[in-house]
Order: structure tokens, then sequence, then C-alpha cells
């Protein structure tokens, strides 16, 4: 399999590092950040082939995130999948209408995890 590399953005520190351990473990690349202005200058420094990227952030919130994201023309080869707590279907819409692949909701398991990165 060909590594892929992704890119965890999410302010809760328990999450950043299942996410970052299990993908780990099971072949793929990975960096974890904390906020959306720490995303922003780990994707002009690299290309990650998915996203995974929380909603509720505290200052810029995943789908400005997005917004942003889409503004930089080399990211349209991610994949960005929105991990959210909230399961308002407004949000949801909202991330697909911008470019998210996939929705998956807090909390997951990492087989949920997996199986939507298999899709991409």
């Amino acid at each position: 399999m060909l590594t892929k590399r992704i890119l965890i953005v999410d302010d809760e520190e328990g999450y950043r590092k299942v996410l970052t351990n299990s993908l780990t473990d099971i072949g793929y690349e990975t960096k974890a950040v904390n906020n959306g202005l720490e995303a922003l200058e780990e994707i002009r420094r690299k290309k990650y082939s998915i996203i995974l990227l929380d909603v509720k952030m505290p200052g810029m919130d995943g789908i400005e995130l997005l917004d942003r994201i889409q503004e930089i023309k080399f990211i349209s080869h991610s994949n960005i999948v929105i991990i959210t707590a909230y399961t308002d279907q407004d949000i949801a819409k909202e991330a697909v209408r911008k470019g998210a692949k996939k929705v998956i909701t807090k909390p997951f398991s990492m087989d949920d995890i997996e199986a939507c990165l298999s899709e991409l």
C-alpha cells in the first residue's frame, strides 16, 4: 500500500492522540495540530492526501478552515473528512457543499475511521 499522509486537526488532545497512534499503527503517516492556523501553516509546508478536520475549535472553526483550505490551489487533491460532535445536519450539508468528502460524528470508533478512509 502506498503510504497516505494524513493531517489531523482537532483542539481535543485525546482525539489527536488516539487518531495519530491508531492511524500510524495501520500504516499511515500522520501529523496532528490543534487549531486552524497551525493547520494552514502545515498545509502550506506539505501535501496531505487526507485531512481529518474537527468542526468546533476555538478561533477559526472547521467550516472557516475548510473555506481557507479551498483557496489554496494545490490542496484540491486532499480528501477532507469533517469530524464533529454536533449532529446538526446543516453543518454536515454545508461541509459537503464546501468540499468535504465525508462527515463522521463523535464519538467514533476506529472502525468508523478506517472504513471512511478506505473509501477515499
